[in-house]
């Protein structure tokens, strides 16, 4: 992303939170969102769970696809995991099942977790539901459910890749929301009988000095009654192998604003499941 885009972006974003409850957006705003792919939708007066004006959800997909994030993986998640000790902030997990069983040791602390975290489905191998038959999407899939060993059903599914696809398959499996591949500043959207609770930024090494922008992405949301959906993995915080400074300067600022926020009773923390079921059933 060049300068003048991300300067665009940050001015974009600082928009968005200081104007009304119109639903004419800044053209400033608009359009650089709109370099960003990030769909911005009318203001709206809707309310969470407690009464709060927005939302937010944060959901980590576990998955390892090379031997060399092993380490990251672990590491990350410990350093997520003590993010949402310590601001009460419970995870939406997306579970790759091949990862869980192959990392036990990761998958274990966040089943063991203080603050209850979300199991949600990965698939087991990584599958793209947009290569794979519907016969072969569910074996997978069961297959992954297996290899959590939890006693609930999951109720949230994140498509590897974000490449979409089965969605009666899905919902036949009893699966309630997914994050869909398009980012939008919005309420979820009802999709094929599921919930898309749509991303609206992702963390990675390139948001080092971006927990400013992530915080004002956060007071835009509220600002429209909208969802703040992160997302990211454990593996993707580490810079030069180490996951500390990605955790410190950036994630931890940012869970302590949600922190903040949902204290003054402006943001409902939710796990993408439980956002689901306070919406009820998908019209």
């Amino acid at each position: 992303m060049s300068l003048r885009v991300k300067r665009e972006a940050k001015e974009a974003v600082l928009g968005l939170v200081t104007m009304t409850e119109s639903p004419r957006p800044d053209p400033l705003g608009s359009a650089a969102l709109r370099v960003m792919k990030i769909g911005l939708e009318p203001g709206r007066d809707a309310r969470y769970e407690g009464g709060s004006k927005a939302a937010a959800c944060v959901s980590v997909d576990f998955d390892v696809t090379s031997p060399e994030r092993f380490p990251w993986n672990r590491d990350g998640t410990n350093a997520l995991l003590r993010l949402s000790e310590a601001h009460e902030l419970p995870l939406t997990w997306a579970i790759c099942g091949k990862t869980a069983v192959e990392d036990r040791p990761a998958y274990e602390s966040i089943l063991s977790c203080s603050v209850k975290q979300e199991i949600g489905v990965h698939t087991f191998s990584h599958i793209y539901a947009d290569a794979a038959t519907e016969t072969a999407y569910e074996e997978d899939i069961k297959k992954c459910i297996e290899a959590l060993q939890i006693s609930t059903r999951p109720l949230t599914f994140v498509f590897p890749k974000n490449r979409e696809g089965h969605f009666d398959l899905l919902k036949r499996l009893g699966f309630k929301s997914y994050r869909g591949k398009l980012r939008a500043i919005g309420a979820p959207k009802s999709n094929q009988g599921l919930w898309n609770i749509r991303p609206v930024y992702y963390v990675d090494a390139k948001s080092l000095h971006a927990s400013g922008l992530i915080t004002r992405f956060i007071d835009a949301c509220i600002a429209r009654s909208a969802v703040f959906h992160l997302w990211t993995h454990p593996w993707s915080l580490a810079i030069g192998g180490k996951v500390d400074r990605m955790a410190t300067d950036v994630m931890s600022p940012v869970f302590e604003h949600m922190e903040e926020k949902s204290k003054s009773g402006l943001l409902s923390l939710n796990t993408m499941g439980s956002l689901s079921e306070f919406l009820g059933p998908p019209t």
